[in-house]
């Protein structure tokens, strides 16, 4: 996200965070630059991105799971992929 849009979603009260997503090195590097800007330093929330994939893929197990049960009639069930 680009930092001007940033700044102006972190300033909506409705936004209980902004996400930044990366690689270890790079969320130290954001995390020390946000410091100085108060609003980022107040709703800025770190996620490593191998604990996003590792969601993801947690999440699409899930997923297949609950589909396998076949509550859901045809119809209603839609595949992204």
């Amino acid at each position: 996200m680009a930092a001007g849009r940033c700044l102006k979603s972190a300033n909506n009260a409705a936004v209980q965070g902004v996400v930044a997503v990366s690689e270890a090195q790079q969320i130290e590097k954001i995390r020390k630059h946000a410091a100085d800007v108060g609003v980022l330093r107040d709703k800025l929330r770190y996620w490593d991105y191998t604990d996003v994939l590792t969601t993801h893929a947690s999440l699409e197990q899930v997923n297949e799971s609950i589909n396998a049960l076949n509550l859901v009639p045809q119809g209603f069930v839609t595949s992204k992929g």
